[in-house]
């Protein structure tokens, strides 16, 4: 007794009719009919009664009916793992991620998640929000890391927040009143360097949603830019943390007033349509990054 045969006990069940049956598991009505015959014979009763209106289980096949499914099930689940087993021996994933995270959190993740599958090709692809969404959309990565945007079609795994940060040189003359936490409205006072709103637009939405139009003399598209800009005194900025992390010894930094905050986290189109690969990877990376392993 092969799983196709009870598959199609099952679907026999649902439909109560061999003709629709076969149609839909690719048989002729004949050979759905022979195949119920040869089972029954095996078994040693009949499990279904048949009439001019259609198929219907007899006590025998109600009683057995629980078990033929859930014997399907198991070897349907036995397969996908079989199948998920052969995928993570072999294959490539493609990740989308925002510069910053590729170099603070990636490199443990990466270490960690070669070591379990060192046959997985990884293939990062760096950039800015714009071009990371449209990498997400077209089906060209996997899935992504990058911050909560509103209104999008694609899933979101939340991770951390991510405070801004008010930047200054070293030597910047920070007022007094401003050294606790430093007005959003200030950044008008100062001559400001602003990353492209195409590669993060967390720091715009923050100034936007304020109705704050700072005084930006500059913009740059990489944040290594800006925070070397921003130590020689060219001007400051408002950088989210994981942009600075590293560099607080040379930086002055200080919390905005009111308090902004952007969401980390994994993006992915459908999570029914991800490769094992990759559900292995977002379950690991959201392992370590919240256990604070990176």
């Amino acid at each position: 007794m092969d799983i196709a045969k009870l598959k199609m006990l099952c679907d026999i069940a649902e439909t109560g009719n061999f003709t629709m049956t076969a149609n839909r598991m690719g048989y002729t009505q004949s050979a759905v009919s022979h195949s119920v015959n040869k089972i029954e014979a095996e078994l040693g009763f009949s499990l279904m009664n048949r009439t001019s209106t259609g198929i219907d289980l007899n006590s025998s096949g109600k009683t057995l009916m629980p078990y033929i499914r859930m014997v399907v099930a198991h070897y349907d689940r036995m397969r996908d793992v079989a199948d998920s087993i052969v995928d993570l021996q072999h294959g490539t994933l493609s990740i989308g991620t925002y510069c910053s995270i590729a170099a603070q959190w990636l490199p443990s993740i990466l270490k960690k998640y070669h070591e379990a599958f060192p046959n997985i090709e990884i293939k990062l692809y760096e950039g800015g929000i714009k071009e990371i969404e449209s990498r997400l959309e077209d089906g060209s990565i996997d899935f992504a890391f990058i911050s909560w945007q509103k209104n999008r079609n694609y899933q979101f795994i939340t991770l951390v927040r991510d405070p801004l940060y008010a930047v200054f040189s070293k030597d910047f003359n920070i007022p007094e009143e401003y050294k606790k936490d430093f007005p959003v409205d200030a950044f008008k006072e100062y001559p400001f360097i602003a990353l492209d709103p195409t590669v993060d637009n967390d720091t715009f939405s923050v100034l936007e949603s304020a109705g704050v139009k700072p005084l930006v003399c500059f913009t740059c598209r990489d944040d290594h830019t800006i925070i070397s800009m921003v130590k020689k005194n060219v001007g400051i900025s408002l950088l989210p943390g994981l942009f600075i992390k590293g560099e607080e010894k040379e930086l002055q930094t200080i919390e905005v007033k009111p308090c902004a905050i952007r969401t980390l986290g994994i993006a992915f189109l459908s999570e029914k349509n991800l490769p094992p690969a990759a559900k292995s990877f977002i379950d690991l990376a959201s392992k370590m990054i919240k256990g604070n392993e990176i």
